[in-house]
């Protein structure tokens, strides 16, 4: 019996999530990257049956520093590969690798080129791969699209292929929904508790102190250890062990709490959406909207023009539209795609020829419902389109607008999206952001992987 040969019987799928790597051996697991502008490169040594596949989002750490997270830069994180897959025994000399991705943020402008990430992202690697003796056997990167990266480590092929292009086959015709439909599922879904709604106005009229809002909280047990199950996770805690309200407090502060309990509500929202519609794995939805929430933060802090808790807030309940239209739009995703990939066709005409509504539209009507602020409801209404907002809430619909765009291009894959790029020149020079700043913050998209090692705590 070949001990190299693998179980072929059931092959799962590994996502690997942007700036992170995985290797193994003598595994029948599927490696998989969706790629936008981030890089991914696959290795494999077919005498040993050993490969990897790495996520790469820059080419290399901002600034002079090594960066806190090597493997996020193709400087560094290309050698750290090499080097496990070293350690699981493999020569270089027997190393084949594959390219994919390092598209441009969208199409040919003073912007895109300035930044040019993904193309010297493919650049460093190849020159990485060639002074280590690595044949490189395939090369597609660069464009403005995106793609899937996939390594099959029971058998050392590696795929490069348009996104969901296998996951839906279907493009039967489905029936548009009603408005009468739309407003049923607004109706039917269970909302954000309306005591987490409480503490978000509180929070942002500036008017109640923490006594206030823990007070508030303890009334609602259920959200209380929510809440406290996210103040116990990566993105806030870290090593820290919070047990009760009062070490919340305590540890985190106010805002870091407030944001626990806005995180934690919106997490049992989203949860309420099947995998099969505007998300391709379970929890993306909500993966999605924390990323944009703290990429709209730290762009907050850069720009100055409004406070990051705010905008930490708007991108969080930017896409709770989407919650709606997900139980239609499953049926449709093969239509809706198909749509995108032709050129000129955005991803709000083709859900509004769909569905006759947009995931902006049904947002909007939740945040009426809820009584969102006004630039909440313009954020939702119009994070797609932000010069449409109104002149004075454009500033936070332009932070989330930026925040999802970088998203969609960085980490893509978790949400099905596809963003416009018409508005990020205009944006940018809203914003007072250089294009020597983004680089950095693209650098600090939290890491968050899909599969067992769930940074959230359930």
């Amino acid at each position: 019996m070949d001990p190299y040969k693998p179980n072929m019987s059931y092959q799962k799928f590994e996502h690997i999530a942007a700036g992170q790597f995985r290797a193994d051996t003598n595994s029948s697991h599927i490696f998989q990257a969706f790629l936008g502008t981030c890089l991914g490169v696959t290795l494999f040594d077919h005498t040993t049956r050993t490969g990897g596949l790495i996520h790469i989002l820059l080419p290399e750490p901002p600034g002079m520093g090594q960066g806190k997270f090597p493997e996020k830069y193709a400087s560094t994180g290309i050698p750290l590969l090499i080097e496990q897959l070293k350690n699981l025994g493999c020569r270089t000399e027997n190393l084949r690798a594959t390219l994919a991705g390092g598209g441009l943020v969208g199409p040919v402008n003073r912007q895109d080129m300035g930044l040019d990430i993904g193309g010297r992202s493919a650049e460093i690697a190849a020159n990485i791969l060639k002074n280590e003796g690595i044949h490189i056997i395939c090369s597609e990167t660069g464009g403005f699209f995106n793609c899937t990266l996939e390594l099959d480590m029971a058998t050392g092929e590696a795929r490069i292929k348009p996104p969901w292009e296998e996951e839906f086959k279907s493009e039967t015709e489905c029936a548009r929904p009603t408005i009468e439909d739309i407003k049923s599922t607004v109706n039917t879904l269970k909302p954000i508790p309306q005591t987490a709604l409480k503490i978000l106005r509180m929070f942002q009229n500036d008017r109640s102190g923490i006594a206030d809002i823990t007070r508030e909280l303890s009334q609602d047990q259920v959200l209380s250890a929510q809440t406290l199950k996210i103040c116990n996770s990566a993105l806030f805690a870290g090593t820290m062990s919070i047990e009760t309200l009062k070490d919340a407090v305590i540890l985190l502060g106010e805002e870091l709490l407030v944001k626990s309990v806005i995180t934690a509500a919106v997490n049992s929202y989203y949860g309420q959406v099947i995998s099969s519609g505007y998300s391709l794995c379970k929890g993306g939805l909500f993966f999605h909207a924390v990323n944009v929430a703290s990429t709209a933060e730290k762009l907050a802090e850069k720009s100055g023009k409004v406070p990051g808790k705010h905008a930490y807030t708007a991108g969080l309940l930017h896409d709770i539209g989407k919650v709606v239209l997900d139980q239609f739009v499953a049926d449709s995703v093969p239509l809706l795609f198909r749509n995108l990939s032709r050129e000129g066709e955005s991803f709000l005409s083709s859900e509004k020829k769909l569905l006759g509504i947009t995931h902006c539209e049904a947002g909007a009507l939740l945040a009426k419902n809820w009584q969102f602020s006004p630039t909440l409801y313009q954020t939702i209404a119009h994070h797609h389109l932000p010069e449409k907002a109104p002149e004075e809430h454009r500033d936070m619909v332009s932070l989330v607008y930026l925040a999802d765009l970088l998203m969609e291009r960085f980490n893509t894959g978790v949400d099905l999206e596809k963003m416009q790029v018409g508005s990020i020149g205009p944006v940018l020079d809203r914003l007072g952001i250089s294009m020597s700043q983004v680089p950095e913050i693209i650098d600090g998209i939290p890491i968050i992987g899909m599969n067992n090692n769930n940074p959230f705590g359930f």
